[in-house]
């Protein structure tokens, strides 16, 4: 773990360790039981903890995704609709031993409102109850803690969108180049862009779109697809990839602090080139 994150990592340890003993249950890995709902939630986590999960294999970079309240959210899996971390062969959470499960995951469904032990159903079987009231106590101040932490890192890691600009721009030594992707589309098929792990990428366009045409007409008139053949037109010409990126590294950052940042790290063209306070006409 990264010891620079001493005070983060003792406190993910000691609520992990106060929740496994704090609630008891219906038996979650009997697949009679219960289905998984609770693997249906959205749960975001900080990029700290997402760095162990890749570090340890349990993820890849491609399993976060933006976030607007901590840095990140997990991926869900599109076949069975739960979160990436389930395992179907267990009937539960990968990561639920391993010591650094998130705080969210650990008091659904029975929160930490049960002084009275009374029964909490979840979704599927009535039995959650907290067994230990004062451990459940000691979790719930220290996941305000946590989420304290996870705040000022989400805060931290917006401003470091300049950085993940500029490793899209400076394709010298990487692997994505923002302006390459782009000269490989066509025009009506970029839906605005997507903010990654280290680097913007392009948001394709749900089927075709013309929220392009205005942006071409401004900076390149004399393209011959622009009277009445925009959406044949093969490609993003150099001059437009140019002038995208210039527009990206002039506005995002600035429109994100107007305008918040998107739940899912997307943000499309019709909501930037609508942002007044910086266009791109100039």
């Amino acid at each position: 773990m990264d010891q620079n994150n001493e005070y983060f990592w003792s406190i993910i340890s000691q609520f992990n360790s106060y929740m496994k003993s704090a609630i008891d249950g219906p038996n979650c890995i009997n697949p009679q039981i219960c289905k998984g709902d609770c693997c249906s939630i959205k749960i975001d986590v900080p990029k700290v903890l997402a760095k162990e999960y890749i570090r340890n294999g349990y993820a890849k970079i491609n399993d976060f995704i933006r976030s607007n309240i901590f840095s990140f959210q997990l991926r869900f899996n599109e076949k069975t609709g739960k979160c990436f971390l389930f395992d179907k062969e267990i009937n539960g959470c990968s990561i639920h031993n391993s010591g650094i499960k998130p705080p969210q995951c650990w008091i659904y469904p029975t929160g930490f409102s049960n002084p009275n032990n009374e029964q909490i159903k979840c979704k599927k079987t009535a039995g959650w109850k907290i067994i230990d009231f004062y451990k459940a106590k000691q979790a719930e101040s220290l996941l305000q803690y946590f989420i304290f932490l996870c705040k000022i890192e989400a805060k931290k890691e917006l401003k470091l969108i300049q950085r993940r600009l500029n490793n899209s721009y400076n394709s010298q030594n990487q692997a994505f180049s923002l302006k390459e992707e782009l000269r490989k589309i066509p025009p009506s098929n970029l839906g605005g862009f997507n903010d990654l792990w280290d680097h913007i990428s392009l948001l394709p366009a749900e089927g075709l779109s013309l929220q392009m045409k205005k942006f071409c007409a401004h900076y390149n008139k004399n393209c011959t697809y622009l009277a009445d053949n925009f959406i044949n037109c093969p490609n993003i010409c150099e001059v437009i990839s140019t002038k995208l990126v210039e527009f990206l590294h002039y506005n995002l950052f600035n429109y994100i602090k107007e305008e918040g940042a998107d739940v899912s790290g997307e943000y499309p063209l019709y909501k930037l080139f609508k942002f007044k306070k910086f266009p791109f006409f100039q």
